[in-house]
């Protein structure tokens, strides 16, 4: 049996997102591709897309309609 632990608590809205990068992103995924370094294709996608993306998506708003409820039912038990 083994026992897997996961240290990322944050989990991705799944949704069309753009993501831009600096110049020095972009030589630094040059480099990547030229010299087929996996490790670092892979730090250079936490580092350059998750985390953004992870760190655009935390703290937004929610919309009260958000919730996940039958938001028509609550309304209408809440107003009687």
């Amino acid at each position: 049996m083994a026992l897997v632990v996961v240290e990322r608590c944050a989990v991705l809205e799944i949704r069309k997102t753009a993501v831009s990068f600096q110049e020095t992103d972009l030589m630094e995924l040059e480099r990547i591709i030229t010299d087929s370094d996996e490790k670092e294709a892979l730090r250079f996608l936490k580092k350059s897309v998750y985390d953004r993306i992870l760190h655009a998506q935390t703290g937004r708003l929610k919309s009260h309609l958000d919730t996940g409820g039958d938001t028509v039912a609550d309304f209408h038990s809440k107003n009687r």
